[in-house]
């Protein structure tokens, strides 16, 4: 039986929270647990046309794992924007161009939290997010495509539910091939966005 775009939407925090599960931390039991509770209670919001909102429904109608079907079968309540809407103002459009995301949990979003962001993420295919970091403690967990991500000095590939940890001011920086990368992202500790900076890269 097809299901509602309401209940997908459920369906995708509950995924999402089966996700942070497997993270093993604090602040990621923290999410999952937010994450759990407004499933099925926290009422959708209609999305805004956004220019990448084909690009993302693409790569989304190839994607396989759980979550990102979930979150295929209710994109119309997904609100992307260009850096999910929060770090516009530290950001060149340069880099900003390659990716787009979407802050479903924080403050004043439609999951209201206050010490906990988190969303998904999109970046295009055979592209470049330059060095860059932030106070927030930060994960990513793939579920579609491949990715090279820089930590500091090491570069390591990650695949469907690879889970990538960036500690506080860690230098980091994501590169994708030939196929869109598509992830969920969690932010703890200082969630405030003014501490974002980009960072010198001789690869970007």
């Amino acid at each position: 039986m097809t299901r509602s775009p309401e209940q997908a939407f459920a369906d995708l925090l509950l995924e999402m929270a089966n996700l942070f599960d497997k993270e093993e931390r604090v602040e990621a039991d923290q999410t999952s647990l937010a994450l759990r509770e407004a499933a099925g209670s926290v009422v959708q919001i209609q999305a805004e046309p956004y220019e990448y909102d084909h690009l993302v429904s693409k790569a989304f109608d190839q994607a396989q794992h759980p979550c990102a079907v979930a979150a295929r079968d209710c994109q119309q309540f997904l609100q992307w924007e260009n850096t999910a809407g929060i770090l516009d103002a530290y950001i060149p459009t340069a880099v900003s161009s390659a990716f787009a995301g979407n802050s479903l949990m924080g403050p004043g979003c439609l999951i209201d939290h206050p010490s906990i962001r988190c969303g998904l993420y999109f970046q295009l295919a055979n592209s470049y997010y330059s060095l860059h970091h932030h106070e927030a403690v930060e994960t990513y967990i793939m579920i579609d495509g491949v990715g090279d991500w820089t930590q500091g000095e090491v570069t390591t590939r990650y695949e469907v539910e690879g889970i990538i940890h960036h500690s506080s001011f860690m230098p980091h920086a994501f590169r994708t091939f030939d196929k869109p990368l598509l992830a969920i992202w969690r932010w703890s500790g200082n969630i405030d966005p003014s501490t974002y900076k980009m960072l010198p890269d001789e690869n970007g």
